[in-house]
């Protein structure tokens, strides 16, 4: 492997914290407000993120009969959401200032107790023995999400004018750990379709794909939150898919499934914000 899986890891740690400190400085009431506004859509769209997408990543799996680490990297990126990036690409693609954010954190909370959920009952479906508790996944959330979330809106309060001042400079920070973290997979993508061939990064470009439109759909006539409801429901969270991998002691070639289907996510993700920027 060109690119040692360990080597990654601080990158993607870094990235995330800074990406959702910068977020946490634009934070404020006026998200709680957007949400309360927007209850039916606010609903559907968790709905759509939780149910629909996770569905369609069981039935592409039967489908195609993929079975092993190929099987269980595709099926644990479907049921992970809540990517720690998703909220800076909603912004990014025009999303709504307000609504982004709340509907961000609601499906970040809601994963403690829909994820493992969705692991027994994806347990019965494939008889894979997998078990992770809502500790395991709060853990990963609280330190990835919610405490840079909460440091960056604290200063927010306290600071607004620093906030304000530091803000774009740590954004642009965040994007660039992004970039090497991406970079860095890619160079491992030799190794990956060693190990796992192509049908990680076509499932998730495909899945990826597949889940703008139902974001979409679930928004709505609600042009203004579209981009956030399709980017909630595109983008996985692959570090708590590898959280849930490591608990139950998979097999190596799981972790690179996953790392597969994020780079074909990902390549979706980007072709996404350039068809958002170009639009009138």
């Amino acid at each position: 492997m060109l690119i040692p899986f360990e080597w990654i890891g601080p990158f993607a740690a870094a990235s995330i914290f800074t990406v959702m400190f910068a977020l946490g400085l634009i934070l404020g009431r006026e998200q709680i407000a957007a949400a309360l506004q927007r209850r039916v859509v606010l609903a559907a769209v968790i709905f759509a993120v939780l149910v629909p997408v996770p569905a369609l990543a069981v039935l592409a799996v039967k489908l195609f009969s993929l079975k092993g680490p190929i099987a269980a990297g595709i099926v644990l990126m479907a049921i992970s959401p809540g990517a720690p990036a998703a909220l800076r690409r909603a912004l990014d693609a025009g999303g709504h200032r307000e609504f982004a954010p709340a509907l961000h954190l609601a499906i970040v909370l809601l994963a403690v107790v829909t994820v493992p959920a969705t692991v027994l009952i994806l347990d019965w479906i494939f008889a894979a023995d997998f078990t992770v508790t809502p500790l395991h996944i709060a853990k990963q959330v609280f330190f990835a999400q919610l405490l840079p979330i909460t440091l960056g809106a604290t200063l927010r309060a306290w600071r607004p004018a620093v906030a304000a001042r530091i803000e774009p400079g740590i954004a642009r920070t965040g994007n660039l750990l992004l970039v090497a973290v991406f970079i860095l997979a890619l160079l491992n993508l030799p190794a990956i379709i060693g190990a796992t061939g192509w049908a990680p990064p076509i499932a998730g470009v495909t899945m990826t794909l597949c889940a703008l439109l139902v974001g979409q759909a679930f928004a709505g006539r609600d042009s203004t939150v579209r981009p956030a409801a399709a980017l909630a429901a595109a983008m996985r969270n692959p570090g708590l898919a590898i959280v849930i991998a490591t608990v139950n002691n998979t097999p190596p070639g799981v972790t690179a499934a996953i790392i597969g289907y994020t780079l074909g996510m990902a390549l979706v993700v980007i072709a996404y914000l350039q068809w958002r920027k170009r639009r009138p």
